[in-house]
């Protein structure tokens, strides 16, 4: 959601309809959300329907889709229901990947450094408290070492295999059943390339997907996954430093992830000790 302010105008031109409002005029921002709906929507999939779009005053008229999203959907549904709800979501990524790799490349891509720069950003929040309790030199040193080879080997196409287009944020918070029937994509502008199954360990470790029985071992690739756990723990350790509770159970499912899924033979298992820093 990024700084955009998005306000319900409940008598727009005939339909639901958003008001998004940008920081800035002509956002790179807003160019993105334009352009990679464009192209997710040839695609096939669906996403909210642009009605106005004004850069010039760094504002836009969207479609609402209401307030019921995919999460709240899975909260409903028995088990076995659920598991068949996250199926269906994750058959979105097929048509997603096929869409013009230039829209892709709008944003920078998934690499080593930038993951390195994520796993950065959780060393502050989840194990320093935003600063205010550094770790030690030894424990500083280990944790670099980890994390380096963590986002060296969820960046290689060697493991991970060629990068395609990812949403980045594809979890039940982002997707949204329509009146209509299908799921419809949200918060897409910082779509990129990256690897294939970051988006599906999204889905199924993180917030409402994360309470259904998860998927087997070996399912996804281990270092995406973890990379993946780690930086969404700190992205939700600094909203809860920033005073907003309601990413408690969030912060909570990450941490369980971790400690589920690092496997006592991986050498990310030295990781885990850092939880209770």
């Amino acid at each position: 959601m990024g700084s955009r302010r998005y306000f319900r105008l409940p008598d727009g031109p005939k339909r639901a309809t958003l008001l998004v409002v940008y920081p800035e005029t002509r956002s790179t921002a807003q160019e993105n959300w334009r352009a990679v709906r464009s192209g997710l929507e040839a695609a096939g999939l669906r996403v909210p329907a642009l009605l106005v779009d004004a850069p010039e005053v760094g504002a836009a008229l969207i479609e609402d889709l209401g307030d019921v999203d995919f999460a709240t959907e899975l909260r409903r549904a028995s088990t076995p229901e659920k598991l068949r709800l996250l199926e269906e979501a994750e058959q979105l990524l097929c048509p997603l990947r096929s869409i013009d790799p230039t829209i892709a490349r709008r944003n920078p891509p998934f690499d080593a450094a930038f993951f390195g720069k994520e796993l950065s950003h959780t060393r502050l929040w989840a194990l320093e408290k935003g600063g205010a309790s550094p770790l030690s030199r030894s424990d500083a040193d280990e944790w670099e070492t980890l994390v380096e080879r963590l986002a060296r080997e969820a960046a290689d196409p060697s493991l991970n295999g060629p990068p395609v287009p990812v949403h980045r944020d594809f979890h039940a918070n982002n997707l949204i059943r329509t009146a209509d029937g299908p799921l419809a994509m949200i918060d897409f502008q910082d779509l990129r390339l990256g690897p294939r199954d970051y988006d599906g360990v999204s889905l199924r470790f993180e917030r409402a997907g994360a309470e259904t029985p998860p998927p087997p071992p070996g399912r996804y690739q281990a270092a995406v996954l973890l990379q993946r756990a780690w930086k969404v723990l700190g992205t939700f350790e600094k909203m809860l430093r920033w005073g907003r509770p309601i990413y408690t159970p969030h912060r909570d499912t990450a941490r369980r992830v971790i400690r589920e899924r690092t496997d006592p033979s991986s050498p990310y298992f030295p990781l885990v000790r850092f939880l209770a820093s």
